[in-house]
């Protein structure tokens, strides 16, 4: 294993012990950047209130000994309380608060984490020298942090982009004056950056598409989304290990529903195609592994699925 003798400061909002999907990269580059010659330190939140919680995640960093220095943050997680999880609001709850949050934040509402972030890592990088700094967003926040504190140490900056910034199909811009605000932020970080990683080429695309001519394609790299060799031993059986053995076809979702991701449509369908093949319910199953809507249940009994369907709830990553 090559020997890290290269210092990163990460920047990073999503980090264990916060469960789902956004924690998962960065954990990931943490875990690994030691066996290609860089140390990792993580600059992120002291959590507050949040949808999931996975110890376990963390547990995981803590045992490789990473350094992970936590500030507090000015944002609305804080007004949920001190790391406790919470429930997924309604959808209809969802959409005001964000379009509350589109009109009030730029680039998001987790404006409020950069002075506490930049007081923190400012100190950070006077105790010792580093060698780089990478940010990952969403929230795009992340980027500006690392893009202020890379210019004041004269460091070398790298941005992970997990989703497109002003092409996020989700980011609802009120005003023309907020669109263009948000173009002049994510512009003055790509710019700053040395390299750009995004997680598919259509992000890349987009961002080359909007500040062509400043920002050259050799700039970027698409690293896509992957996954953990090391958590599947064995690679196929049950949880305690074991094989299976029956001959059930099992549908698995695992994740989050929100927007206009939900799983009525899938419901409907698995339950017409059991109204018209019977003897299939012996044999068909479906798993939701994760965080489900408070109504899902309440469809999921009155379509008649609720021998078929299973709901979980939200586990750890092992």
């Amino acid at each position: 294993m090559p020997r890290a003798d290269r210092r990163v400061l990460i920047v990073a909002y999503y980090f264990p012990p916060m469960g789902l999907s956004g924690v998962q990269r960065i954990a990931r580059f943490v875990k690994y950047l030691p066996e290609f010659g860089w140390q990792p330190e993580v600059l992120t939140i002291d959590p507050a209130g949040y949808f999931a919680y996975d110890a376990s995640l963390l547990d995981e960093l803590m045992q490789r000994g990473i350094p992970i220095h936590r500030t507090t943050s000015l944002d609305p997680t804080r007004l949920f309380g001190r790391s406790r999880q919470v429930a997924l609001p309604a959808e209809s709850s969802r959409r005001k608060l964000a379009a509350l949050s589109h009109w009030l934040f730029v680039p998001d509402n987790k404006i409020g984490w950069m002075p506490a972030a930049l007081r923190r890592g400012r100190a950070v990088l006077a105790e010792r020298p580093f060698d780089a700094i990478l940010a990952t967003a969403p929230p795009y926040t992340a980027a500006l942090i690392g893009q202020r504190l890379a210019a004041e140490a004269h460091l070398p900056l790298a941005l992970d982009f997990r989703d497109d910034w002003v092409g996020n199909p989700r980011h609802v811009y009120p005003t023309a004056l907020h669109r263009a605000a948000h173009l002049h932020l994510e512009r003055r970080a790509l710019t700053a950056a040395g390299a750009i990683f995004t997680i598919n080429d259509r992000i890349r695309a987009a961002m080359l598409g909007r500040h062509a001519g400043v920002v050259t394609p050799e700039a970027f790299t698409v690293l896509p989304q992957g996954f953990d060799a090391a958590d599947f031993h064995p690679p196929h059986g049950t949880e305690d290990g074991a094989a299976r053995t029956d001959r059930r076809c099992r549908f698995v979702y695992s994740g989050v529903f929100y927007d206009r991701q939900k799983p009525d449509f899938f419901l409907q369908a698995l339950a017409r195609v059991l109204d018209r093949h019977p003897e299939w319910r012996d044999v068909v199953e479906a798993y939701f592994v994760g965080l489900l809507p408070a109504y899902v249940p309440a469809l999921i009994a009155s379509l008649g699925l609720g021998p078929i369907v299973t709901a979980t709830g939200y586990k750890t990553h092992p």
